[in-house]
């Protein structure tokens, strides 16, 4: 009985080891970069199939061309792979810091806070989505769908920084220099 206590001990350490870190990793971010969370999360709320579907496709091509070139005998395959995983990472984080803030905020709408900083969104938006994380299956699903929804948004904001202005073809090509 004495190991089976000191295995649940590790687990809930490790489980809240994960917690505090991904809440600092999603802190830094939402702190250095308070618009990018922003429109991560007006993206998502307003695509949301969009983004959990481009969030799945790009989940699972990163698996599986991180797992094809650690196959790679040599370094640089293991190296390349790990640094994918890293990508995906920080990817998955950031999307997940837009999630959890917009969590934060439709509950601390209903408990008429809406008044409430980002940082506060953020904790109980992570505090909420870590602890539905812990049901077996329905949570496990939910806690899925929040960090592909994530990617997904992270990625649409991702395209649409860089995405080349188009200028209107109807100006003359000395207006369209000004312009």
């Amino acid at each position: 009985m004495d190991g089976l206590a000191l295995a649940w001990f590790f687990r809930a350490v490790s489980y809240a080891v994960v917690v505090v870190s991904s809440l600092a990793a999603m802190t830094l971010i939402t702190a250095a970069a308070p618009g990018l969370v922003d429109r991560e999360r007006r993206t998502a709320r307003s695509g949301m199939r969009r983004c959990f579907t481009w969030g799945l496709v790009f989940f699972l091509n990163a698996v599986l061309v991180a797992a094809v070139l650690a196959l790679i005998d040599g370094l640089i395959g293991n190296v390349l792979a790990l640094g994918i995983l890293v990508v995906l990472l920080v990817v998955s984080l950031a999307g997940l810091a837009a999630i959890a803030t917009e969590v934060g905020h439709r509950v601390l709408l209903l408990a008429e806070r809406e008044r409430a900083s980002a940082l506060v969104r953020l904790l109980v938006g992570t505090g909420i989505l870590f602890a539905v994380a812990v049901i077996p299956v329905f949570g496990w699903l939910v806690f899925t769908g929040a960090i592909l929804t994530g990617i997904g948004a992270f990625l649409e904001v991702a395209v649409e920084d860089y995405r080349p202005t188009r200028r209107p073809a109807s100006l003359p090509a000395a207006e369209q220099v000004r312009a």
